[in-house]
């Protein structure tokens, strides 16, 4: 028999960031983060912006859409943003990159402005590779489970290898989810969550930063109520991998991972957004978007709530366990 602790403790880099940074009000926290993300995300969309505008204007195809959009009248928002979203694989991978603008802008707020260490932002040291490699390897698998059960039950279909790969471009999609997981992480469980625990319980704080996390995603194509519990859920997820390792690396490799693997090598939509080049040809076959996820991809599928559950509690019973068996050497 087993049970897992009812009980959430904060860990070390949180009371490190209540110990030396300065300490806001539960709402002054939420307005603050608000701002920071805004702003920093304005900035790092900027340059992807700029280009995207250019392609549109020097291709005629694609400025004819643009011209119906805008002028006709005769396409909804979520249009605009399904066009927005299926990029080229030069747009894609710049888009990535500049989440570093977002990294930077985060860092600097959390640094100069709320006088905390990167320790206390869970840019920690010790284990920080190991984890990191861990993160990585479980987000692939993760994953790819959600992959073979959607084979398993009819409705994704690998086709076999993209004789259309560059290995040059999936190597730059993969630096490129590094710096993007990586910003997630640092931005909502570096930032945001742990600012929060300086005042709140790690449960609230949990709850929170999750339900930040997913309402950012609510612009992207296809997002039904099943992708919004699904993103709530990964956050939740992410959030306790934080706490339980003390550290975002972790996080940050299973975030980074997750998305390479279901974009660039299954070739999957994530999160409702196209990815041009992959490793696998893979077709999500027509059917019952509470199976296939619809057009957000297999993120917004039972698929994948089932698989991120299994996930989130075997990780708490291996860390519970890890813990009951330090305590007791202890």
């Amino acid at each position: 028999m087993f049970h897992m602790k009812m009980r959430l403790e904060k860990p070390e880099i949180a009371k490190r960031a209540g110990e030396e940074g300065k300490i806001y009000s539960f709402g002054k926290e939420i307005w603050r983060f608000i701002l920071v993300f805004l702003v920093g995300s304005f900035i790092a969309g900027l340059i992807p912006a700029i280009y995207e505008m250019y392609l549109f204007l020097s291709d005629m195809e694609m400025f004819d859409q643009l011209q119906r959009l805008f002028l006709n009248g005769d396409s909804s928002f979520s249009d605009m943003m399904e066009l927005a979203t299926n990029m080229t694989d030069g747009m894609y991978i710049l888009t990535l990159f500049c989440t570093l603008i977002l990294i930077i802008s985060v860092l600097i707020y959390c640094n100069k402005i709320e006088k905390r260490s990167y320790y206390s932002m869970g840019i920690v040291k010790k284990d920080g590779a190991k984890h990191y490699v861990q993160g990585l390897l479980i987000g692939a698998v993760s994953f790819s489970l959600c992959v073979l059960v959607g084979a398993a039950l009819g409705f994704v279909d690998i086709k076999g290898w993209n004789q259309n790969c560059n290995l040059l471009i999936v190597l730059l999609y993969f630096i490129g989810f590094l710096v993007q997981g990586f910003s997630e992480e640092i931005t909502f469980r570096g930032y945001f969550m742990i600012s929060l625990m300086k005042r709140s319980s790690a449960v609230k704080a949990v709850l929170v930063n999750s339900l930040a996390f997913a309402f950012c995603h609510m612009l992207n194509p296809g997002l039904t109520i099943l992708a919004f519990l699904n993103l709530l859920l990964i956050g939740i997820f992410l959030s306790l991998y934080v706490i339980k390792t003390n550290d975002i690396w972790g996080a940050a490799g299973y975030h980074s991972m997750w998305n390479f693997v279901q974009g660039t090598f299954y070739g999957i939509s994530v999160s409702g957004t196209n990815v041009g080049s992959a490793v696998l040809s893979s077709e999500i076959k027509p059917g019952n978007i509470f199976l296939t996820g619809g057009k957000f991809g297999m993120e917004g599928s039972i698929v994948a709530t089932v698989v991120m559950a299994a996930v989130l509690v075997l990780g708490m019973l291996y860390y519970n366990r890890k813990e009951t068996k330090q305590n007791i050497a202890g």
